[in-house]
């Protein structure tokens, strides 16, 4: 066997493949001390996250963010991103220099449907989408999925009542879970089902499927996005992402033969109605593309899921273990509707109590713990004279934020007066934005809050929240990094006298 200074091949070989394998996954390590920022100690793989991999993630960047101020650098696997905490800043990044960071992260490895989602877009792409797409949420549209929605609520209701009436205690993020399911399939393609009770339904499956935590596919992209790249790994199953295709293919067909009047009003006729033809557009080109349309339906169903099922499912906790706060809630809803059948859009607009519950469960649980943009050219950050480059990840820390005293004094307290007309003045700008500000906001922002009331007030008109033995103090929290989930929030439920 042939050596080197009498070393066998056998062991240079392994070493020197480790060696190479090593640089190569430290190469980045010191970005941040280089340029003067204060960083997290990253080790190879995981980066700063080490071999924490269950803390929420909300939780785990606070901890750094008491620790390493408004602006430190971390590590995703190799790659640098930057937190910046700054309030004055974050607006910068998000308004006033916004046309410096158009681009989100970096996910997109070949799907043809992943590949087309708004979120995804940058550039010029993102802002010819999203101008598309930005009249699909306006109040006339969401008025018009007023009844959708109403019969949604319905079904929830009487899942509850039926409930009560057996003397259980549930979980409640399966009730609250399976309205959300059941307003994104009647809104998304007029498809009406009832998920708790029929579980096994394939588009409820599907949906399931793409709602579920945080994947492996996930994590791989996040932490190794060129080794993502190479595979033209899809984030999402690809057998579920072909049911979508099938699924709205077969509607979108069906519908070309329906009379204007016969044809619903959802959320994907409104996207087919973009695609039709462009009078104004000179060189006769479609607004969205086939494969658009059916993008954006997987990604509503991907985002409005999440949003309802978890925060009315934190709401529901909270005033079960805090009956005055329940009680002042039930009062305005009472005296403001008196007790009318049908919930609208406008009746939920002005109840100011209810509207403070939604904003503090955002503060207070923050289910989208982090708000991410990726800057399209070298960025001055602010008056610390240190240049970021072009293409770097920035974060902010938005759990981090609605957790600091210095923003919101006794801040693990759950306290909806703060968000009162008399008091949310006394709230810093861009200290609390559970949807993210600027141009990028989140598209379907107004339509998540409407879904949210509406579940709310039509549940709360009937029955009662109350601590069961099973109840717990504080809702614990999925474990593992991405959005921030409930785990089995047990109540007991009582029907309104």
């Amino acid at each position: 066997m042939m050596d080197v200074y009498g070393i066998p091949y056998y062991i240079l070989i392994p070493v020197g493949i480790f060696i190479s394998l090593y640089l190569y996954a430290t190469r980045n390590f010191g970005y941040w001390k280089r340029l003067g920022i204060p960083e997290v100690p990253p080790i190879p793989i995981t980066g700063s996250f080490k071999f924490d991999l269950t803390t929420p993630q909300g939780k785990a960047e606070q901890k750094w963010y008491q620790k390493y101020g408004k602006i430190f650098g971390f590590y995703e696997g190799t790659n640098p991103t930057l937190m910046v905490a700054d309030p004055e800043l974050i607006k910068n990044i998000l308004i006033k220099d916004f046309h410096l960071f158009t681009e989100m992260r970096g996910l997109k490895f070949g799907d043809r449907f992943v590949d087309r989602m708004l979120f995804l877009q940058g550039g010029e792409k993102w802002k010819k989408l999203r101008s598309i797409m930005s009249p699909t949420f306006t109040s006339g549209k969401l008025r018009m999925m007023n009844k959708l929605i109403h019969e949604c609520t319905e079904s929830l209701t009487e899942n509850l009542k039926e409930a009560a009436d057996n003397n259980m205690e549930i979980d409640l993020g399966k009730y609250f879970g399976a309205y959300a399911m059941d307003v994104i399939t009647r809104c998304s393609f007029s498809m009406k089902v009832d998920s708790r009770k029929d579980p096994n339904n394939p588009l409820v499956t599907a949906v399931r499927q793409v709602v579920s935590p945080t994947s492996w596919r996930f994590m791989l992209a996040i932490m190794f996005p060129d080794l993502a790249k190479l595979i033209r790994l899809s984030v999402f199953t690809p057998s579920v992402i072909s049911f979508f295709e099938n699924l709205s293919t077969q509607l979108i067909n069906e519908r070309k033969n329906l009379r204007e009047d016969q044809k619903p009003k959802d959320f994907l006729q409104l996207l087919l109605d973009a695609e039709s033809e462009d009078l104004s557009n000179k060189n006769g080109k479609k607004k969205l593309e086939t494969e658009e349309v059916v993008a954006q339906c997987i990604m509503f169903f991907i985002v409005g899921y999440f949003t309802t099922a978890v925060t009315i499912t934190f709401i529901a906790h909270q005033l079960a273990i805090k009956p005055e706060i329940q009680e002042k809630l039930l009062k305005e809803i009472d005296e403001s509707l008196q007790n009318k059948k049908e919930i609208e859009y406008d009746d939920i607009a002005g109840l100011k109590y209810l509207d403070a519950v939604v904003q503090e469960t955002l503060r207070y649980y923050t289910p989208s713990p982090r708000l991410e943009r990726r800057s399209v050219e070298d960025y001055k950050l602010g008056d610390t004279g240190i240049v970021i480059p072009k293409s770097t990840m920035f974060a902010v820390p938005i759990y981090s934020l609605t957790h600091d005293p210095q923003y919101f004094p006794e801040p693990e307290k759950f306290d909806p007066e703060r968000f009162m007309s008399e008091n949310k003045d006394t709230i810093l700008p861009f200290t609390n934005i559970p949807f993210g500000e600027g141009p990028r906001t989140c598209i379907g922002r107004r339509f998540a809050l409407m879904e949210i009331k509406m579940g709310l007030v039509k549940v709360l008109q009937n029955i009662t929240f109350k601590r069961g033995v099973n109840t717990k103090e504080e809702v614990e929290l999925v474990q593992g990094r991405g959005l921030h989930r409930p785990k089995n929030v047990i109540l007991k439920i009582e029907r309104r006298k």
